[in-house]
């Protein structure tokens, strides 16, 4: 129970940054814990309780969005830009966005695309970690993550254009 309620509140956040549903989240967060209780005998530990329960609450989360959405193919998402910014300027301008203009934006643009971005940009996923728990190609992984790139700055860039006509 002192464990349940020290990791409760930051599990529940990471599942619900996911599937954006209180009831989904609630039901992630709960397979999470039941997990780790299930495998203590798994935590090496190496690292903190708290970052492998989080670990195990972002797959659970992944595996209950694969259950209850109907994803779709990359190739059927209508935005397919291709981002002309370089990486890093793309991560200055995730970080330096405040938090709401992020959420809002974020917000706007397919599910896949949302998934794919926090996992890279706010929870320290790289490429090959999220290919395994999407279960993509690499190669999947970084077009995904490309779009969705691009599916963003153009919502920003939407935005922006919209605020300063106004």
């Amino acid at each position: 129970m002192e464990l349940y309620q020290r990791y409760y509140k930051n599990t529940y956040h990471a599942a619900f940054s996911i599937l954006k549903n209180r009831e989904d989240a609630m039901d992630a967060m709960q397979e999470a814990f039941i997990t780790a209780f299930q495998h203590l005998d798994q935590y090496t530990g190496i690292g903190s309780f708290g970052g492998w329960l989080h670990k195990i609450a972002i797959r659970k989360s992944i595996a209950y969005y694969h259950q209850n959405k109907k994803l779709i193919p990359d190739d059927q998402l209508e935005n397919k830009l291709e981002m002309s910014e370089s990486q890093e300027e793309f991560e200055n301008l995730f970080q330096e966005l405040h938090p709401t203009a992020l959420e809002n934006a974020l917000s706007q643009i397919h599910e896949r695309y949302q998934l794919v971005l926090k996992l890279y940009y706010l929870e320290g996923y790289d490429h090959e970690e999220i290919s395994e728990i999407m279960n993509w190609s690499s190669s999947n992984c970084r077009t995904t993550l490309s779009r969705a790139r691009a599916q963003l700055k153009k919502q920003l860039n939407d935005k922006k254009t919209t605020s300063q006509s106004i």
